[in-house]
């Protein structure tokens, strides 16, 4: 194909393949430059991965479990022998999965796909290091989208790099089980492989900078959470900073941590570094091509125009929401603004937006948390708030742990939270009535199928009216009415 592109997409991750497929698709002239191989984080080393690994954990839960489904109890043992057979899993369905993201695939949608390194040369030109053959390519192209994802942020503490970790990019390839394991990080990626790895039998201690984990979530979440996670023999470590790791001659690893003025040392086997992302830009010379970035992200306006106004970027490397969900969205907006005119152009739209914790029970949010819609509102909010104990579907499963909390301003829905079991399943019917203004009162009136864990709407619709019907004024109404029918 030629060298002069329509469009060139560098990062072959979430966001690079939907643009560079929908491009091919539409019949641009467009190109995917890719590093190494095509499905990035979310693939190999996110995910993917991550839920797989998270689902053998919980299946070793039900059988510690079993007696509470009338079964005898059952100590799981590793097939094998060893913590391997779960990673060879995990690689298993990785494999599976990386079929829908061969290069062949995305060459039938119309994209060619390149593998090596980038740089910039200047705003129109990139040049790339192939990596099968080490010569160098030069390309040019009247539109760019920077699609290169992020990686795992190591923080600067003394010993860490000599006594050495794994990350996110790391564990998914153990071997062995730590008999001893400590995550430096009490996030979403913290708390997932964390409860997981306690399930597989690991002696797990998790480190958290914050007064609390899922900092980002309802305080009630993750109060809920450090009980689930406790419960489970987890040790939660909350206004805890790591200052100093070091090594035994054994082979195991001390990490001194601070808690309220005091110092601990913490003996483990494996230390799991899980403290945020960082976007991945090293070597792309971005400033010859006259694009702004900063060390947390590239800088973007609300058409996901970079400051050179035909490149643009999708996906971790914006700093938005480093979610494959919102790398997708992301990627959208660059193909609609890269390739329509300009009324027809559009605003990346961040007011409702999803996510998931998927610990067990699952935790998902969107829209304001209760602190953050005070701050904005002050008191006049509506709290409504039903347990999954009320949940029949979720009694029958032996998941009945767990809540929903509503937040309205007058009717109109300003956030939700579930933290019980499918929570990132049952967060999309408030995902599309935020998106379209629909009331709880709308959502109600949609029939519901017994017994679903879907009938927690109708819990928060059927706790609204029962709110509503105490108001004094209605229940003085009610009583002369009844009397008129007497």
């Amino acid at each position: 194909m030629s060298d002069i592109y329509d469009l060139i997409v560098i990062g072959g991750g979430s966001a690079g393949l939907v643009a560079a497929g929908g491009a091919g698709i539409i019949g641009a002239n467009v190109a995917l430059v890719e590093k190494s191989r095509l499905g990035g984080d979310c693939l190999y080393t996110g995910c993917v991965p991550s839920k797989t690994l998270i689902r053998s954990a919980r299946l070793a839960s039900d059988m510690r479990n079993a007696e509470a489904f009338g079964f005898e109890r059952a100590e799981p043992a590793f097939r094998s022998g060893s913590f391997s057979s779960v990673t060879r899993h995990v690689q298993d369905v990785i494999g599976m999965i990386e079929e829908h993201d061969a290069p062949e695939v995305f060459e039938e949608m119309g994209a060619e796909v390149i593998f090596g390194s980038p740089r910039f040369l200047n705003g129109r030109e990139i040049e790339v290091t192939l990596n099968d053959s080490g010569e160098k390519r030069v390309m040019r192209a009247k539109r760019f989208c920077i699609s290169t994802g992020s990686s795992p942020f190591v923080p600067p503490i003394d010993g860490l790099a000599e006594t050495g970790y794994i990350t996110n990019e790391d564990i998914f390839e153990l071997k062995d089980l730590p008999e001893r394991f400590v995550v430096i990080g009490g996030g979403a990626i913290g708390i997932e492989l964390g409860q997981s790895f306690a399930r597989f039998g690991s002696k797990v201690t998790v480190i958290e900078m914050f007064d609390r984990i899922l900092a980002k979530e309802d305080r009630k979440v993750s109060e809920f959470m450090t009980d689930v996670l406790t419960a489970e023999g987890v040790d939660v470590r909350t206004s805890a900073k790591a200052t100093k790791f070091a090594e035994h001659s054994d082979g195991s690893r001390v990490v001194t941590i601070e808690t309220n003025g005091s110092t601990e040392e913490i003996v483990c086997d494996e230390i799991l570094v899980a403290v945020g992302r960082k976007p991945n830009l090293d070597g792309l010379e971005l400033k010859q091509a006259g694009v702004e970035f900063d060390q947390k992200h590239i800088r973007t306006d609300a058409y996901l125009r970079t400051s050179a106004k035909h490149i643009y970027a999708a996906g971790d490397v914006t700093g938005n929401f480093q979610f494959t969900h919102m790398a997708d969205y992301e990627a959208q907006i660059v193909l609609n603004n890269a390739f329509l005119f300009w009324p027809l152009r559009k605003k990346a739209d961040y007011s409702v937006v999803p996510w998931a914790t998927f610990s067990e029970p699952e935790v998902a949010r969107v829209g304001m948390i209760e602190e953050e819609a005070r701050n904005q509102y002050g008191d006049s909010l509506t709290i409504y708030e039903v347990p999954f104990s009320h949940n029949d579907r979720a009694l029958a499963e032996g998941s009945g742990e767990g809540f929903a909390k509503l937040v309205l301003k007058d009717s109109k829905i300003l956030g939700v939270t579930i933290v019980g079991p499918h929570a990132g399943e049952l967060i999309h019917e408030f995902v599309l009535a935020m998106r379209h203004g629909l009331s709880l009162k709308k959502l109600n009136e949609a029939i519901h199928v017994y017994p679903t864990l879907g009938k927690i709407t109708q819990a928060l619709a059927t706790e609204m009216t029962i709110e509503g019907f105490k108001k004094p004024f209605l229940q003085k109404w009610l009583r002369r009415y009844l009397r008129l029918l007497r």
